[in-house]
C-alpha cells in the first residue's frame, strides 16, 4: 500500500513539471504576479492634482497651499470662478479643489469663524477619499499651529508599518490569494486530467483503493504549492520586493501547511463535479471569489453587512490571513495563534474528509 502511494505521489510530481502550461503559470503567479501587485498597486496618495480657488490671496492662504507638498500633492494653479471648478472636475483634471474665502487671514487673526471648502472629485473613489482625509488634517494642523493652541494634542504612533506602506500588505495579500487559487486548481486539475485521458476507469478496477489515489494527488499538489510558497516568500517577497518579514519563516510555512490541508478538500469537491478542465476553471473561480470576499483580504470584515460578517467564519482563508499576517508583519509566534490553528485544523479535517468522500463516490 505504501509503495503504491509513493508511486502515485512521484507520478503526480513528474506530471506537473511536464505540464508546461501549469508550470509556467505557477512560476508567473509566485514571482511576477506578486511583484506587480506589491509594487504596481499603491494605496497611498501620490501626485494628486488639485487647484485652489483663493478669494483672499493673502500671505496665510498662500502659506496654507504650500503645506500640500510633493510627492503626495501636485498643485496645478489657481481657478477664478465656479465654472472653472466644474470644468476641471468634469474633465478629471483634478482630484479636488480647495476654496479659500474672502477675509480668510483677517478672520483667523480675530478668532472669528471661517470656512474652507474642499470640493472633491468623487468619481475617483480611492484618491478622493485619501485627498479629503489628508487635506482636512493639513488644514487643521495649519490653523491650530499658527493661530490657536488646542487644549489636547494628539500624537499618532504607528506600529508594525511605520511608513504606512501599502506594499507591505499587498505583497503578503497577493501571496495568499495565489496560494488559495493553486490549492483549489491543482488537485482538481490532476484528477480531471485522469478523466480526460480515460485513466479513471483503469483505477476503478485496480486493487488500489480509491482513497489512496485521491490522497496521493492531494498531498503531491499540496507539496508543490507549499514549495512555490516558500520560494515566493524567500525570493520574491524578501529579496526582490524587499518587504521585511518580522516572524519565523518556519511558523509561516507550518500555518501554510495547515491551509494546504484545508483547501485541498475544496479542490476534491471541485473535481467531483467536473468532467473537464473548463469546468474545473469555472468552479474554481466560483468558489474562490466568495472565499476571498469573506476572508477580509479585500474588504475589512467590520465594514461588511452583518450577514456577511457571520458568514465570514466559513472562509478558511480568514483564519489563514489572520495568522499569516500576524507572523509576517507583527512577528507573533505560532503559540499565540491557537484559535486560528484550531479553526484551520477543524475546517481542514471536515473539508478534506467531505471532499474526498464526494470524489470517491463520483469515480
Amino acid at each position: 500500500m505504501s509503495f503504491s502511494f509513493f508511486t502515485l505521489f512521484y507520478k503526480e510530481i513528474v506530471q506537473f513539471f511536464r505540464n508546461r502550461g501549469l508550470l509556467l503559470f505557477a512560476v508567473y503567479a509566485f514571482t511576477l504576479d506578486i511583484y506587480l501587485a506589491s509594487t504596481g498597486i499603491d494605496l497611498t496618495l501620490k501626485n494628486a492634482p488639485f487647484y485652489a480657488e483663493d478669494y483672499d490671496l493673502s500671505y496665510s492662504s498662500r502659506e496654507l497651499l504650500s503645506r500640500f507638498p510633493l510627492p503626495y500633492f501636485q498643485f496645478k494653479g489657481y481657478l477664478l470662478s465656479d465654472r472653472d471648478v466644474e470644468r476641471v472636475l468634469l474633465k478629471d483634471e483634478a482630484v479636488g479643489v480647495i476654496r479659500i474665502p474672502f477675509k480668510f487671514e483677517k478672520n483667523l487673526k480675530r478668532g472669528d469663524k471661517t470656512e474652507i471648502a474642499l470640493i472633491v472629485n468623487g468619481a475617483e473613489v480611492s484618491s478622493s477619499y485619501l485627498f479629503s482625509a489628508y487635506a482636512t488634517q493639513i488644514i487643521y494642523n495649519f490653523i491650530t499651529g499658527n493661530f490657536f493652541r488646542p487644549p489636547i494634542k494628539v500624537v499618532p504612533r504607528v506600529y508594525f508599518n511605520q511608513n504606512c506602506s501599502s506594499k507591505l500588505f499587498m505583497a503578503y495579500s497577493e501571496l495568499m490569494t495565489v496560494i488559495t487559487l493553486f490549492l483549489l486548481l491543482l488537485p482538481a486539475a490532476a484528477v480531471v486530467l485522469e478523466k480526460e485521458r480515460g485513466n479513471i476507469e483503469m483505477l476503478t478496477i485496480s486493487p488500489l483503493p480509491n482513497i489512496v489515489f485521491m490522497v496521493a494527488k492531494s498531498v503531491a499538489m499540496g507539496l508543490i504549492v507549499l514549495s512555490f510558497s516558500a520560494f515566493a516568500l524567500f525570493f520574491t517577497i524578501e529579496r526582490v520586493v524587499s518587504v521585511p518579514f518580522k516572524g519565523s519563516e518556519l511558523d509561516f510555512l507550518f500555518l501554510t501547511l495547515l491551509y494546504v490541508f484545508t483547501a485541498s478538500g475544496l479542490s476534491m469537491f471541485i473535481a467531483s463535479l467536473s468532467e473537464n478542465m473548463l469546468q474545473v476553471s469555472q468552479l474554481t473561480i466560483l468558489i474562490l471569489i466568495p472565499i476571498l470576499y469573506l476572508s477580509g483580504n479585500w474588504t475589512p470584515i467590520e465594514a461588511m453587512p452583518k450577514l456577511l460578517q457571520w458568514l465570514s467564519v466559513l472562509s478558511p482563508l480568514k483564519y489563514y490571513i489572520d495568522g499569516a499576517l500576524a507572523i509576517a508583519i507583527k512577528g507573533v509566534p505560532l503559540k499565540e495563534l491557537t484559535s486560528d490553528i484550531v479553526a484551520l485544523t477543524l475546517q481542514g479535517g471536515a473539508l478534506f474528509a467531505l471532499g474526498n468522500y464526494f470524489m470517491v463516490r463520483r469515480i
